[in-house]
C-alpha cells in the first residue's frame, strides 16, 4: 500500500497530464481526436497555469493561522518532517522550501512554548540507497541552535504521515504524555495530518506553519489571468493533500 501511495502521488501532477494529452494527439489518427485532445491539452494550460485559482482554492484548503498566548505552554512540540532532504554526494543535509516548519518549532521551544520536541520522519523513498534520516539533521541542527540534546526526541523510522502519528503516539506514551501537545506542521498539509493525528487519538492543538500563500487569498485583477509557472507546482501540491486526505478517509473509514 505504502509503494502504491507514493506512485500514486507521482501520478498526480498536471504538467504530466497536459504532455501526455498532447503526445496522445501527435499519435493519433483520428482528425477529430487529435483536435479534440489539442483543446483538452489548451483547456488544461490555462486552468492550471492559473495563479489566481490556485492561491485561493489553497487558501480555503489549508488552516487558518493559530495564535498562541503567553501562558499557552505544551509538554511535547511534534514536528513533522518534510522540510530538509540529503545530499547522496557530499552525505549533508539541506533544508527545503517548507523549512519555516523548523524556524517555528525552534521559535516555540525558545519562547517557552514548547517543553520538548518531538520529531518524527524518517526516509520518504520507498527504495532507499542510503541510511541518512531527515530526524537525525534536525535533532543535531536543534542541537546547534542551542536545544539540549535530552529536549529533542528523535523518531527517525516514519516514511509518510500515518507513521507520523503511529510511531510518535509510542514516544508520547513512554513519556507518560496523555495531553498538552502541539501538532506544528505545514498549513496546506495541517488538514490531512489533523485528521490522522485525531484517528488515532492523539489528543493536540494544531500550529500551522509554512502557509504557502498568503491567508487572505489573492484578490483578483488583470494580473490574475497571466499565466504563472507557480501555479503548476502549487496545483500539485494541493492534488497531493487532497488524494492524501482521501486515502486516509478510505483507511479509516
Amino acid at each position: 500500500m505504502y509503494i502504491l501511495s507514493k506512485i500514486i502521488g507521482d501520478l498526480i501532477d498536471p504538467l504530466l497530464w497536459i504532455v501526455l494529452t498532447l503526445i496522445w494527439a501527435v499519435l493519433t489518427r483520428s482528425a477529430i481526436l487529435r483536435r479534440r485532445l489539442l483543446y483538452l491539452s489548451l483547456a488544461l494550460i490555462f486552468v492550471f497555469s492559473n495563479g489566481w485559482l490556485i492561491k485561493n482554492l489553497t487558501a480555503t484548503w489549508q488552516w487558518k493561522p493559530e495564535v498562541l498566548q503567553q501562558g499557552n505552554k505544551y509538554k511535547v512540540g511534534v514536528l513533522l518532517g518534510g522540510m530538509s532532504g540529503y545530499d547522496k554526494r557530499d552525505l549533508k543535509g539541506y533544508f527545503n522550501h517548507a523549512s519555516d516548519r523548523f524556524i517555528q518549532t525552534l521559535r516555540l521551544y525558545k519562547t517557552g512554548h514548547i517543553q520538548k520536541i518531538l520529531i518524527t520522519g524518517g526516509q520518504a523513498s520507498p527504495f532507499p540507497d542510503h541510511d541518512l534520516r531527515e530526524s537525525d539533521f534536525l535533532t543535531e541542527t536543534f542541537v546547534e541552535m542551542g536545544v539540549p540534546r535530552e529536549d529533542v526526541i528523535n523518531e527517525r523510522s516514519a516514511r509518510n504521515t500515518i507513521e507520523n502519528a503511529k510511531l510518535a503516539r509510542r514516544h508520547l506514551d513512554s513519556m507518560g504524555v496523555r495531553d498538552s501537545i502541539l501538532l506544528i506542521t505545514s498549513a496546506a498539509h495541517m488538514p490531512r495530518s489533523a485528521r490522522i493525528f485525531a484517528e488515532e487519538h492523539i489528543p493536540f492543538r494544531a500550529y500551522p506553519c509554512d502557509f504557502y500563500v498568503k491567508p487572505s487569498g489573492s484578490r483578483f485583477g488583470w494580473s490574475s489571468l497571466k499565466p504563472s509557472n507557480d501555479a503548476f507546482v502549487q496545483w500539485k501540491s494541493l492534488l497531493h493533500e487532497l488524494t492524501g486526505y482521501a486515502w486516509v478517509l478510505l483507511k479509516y473509514r
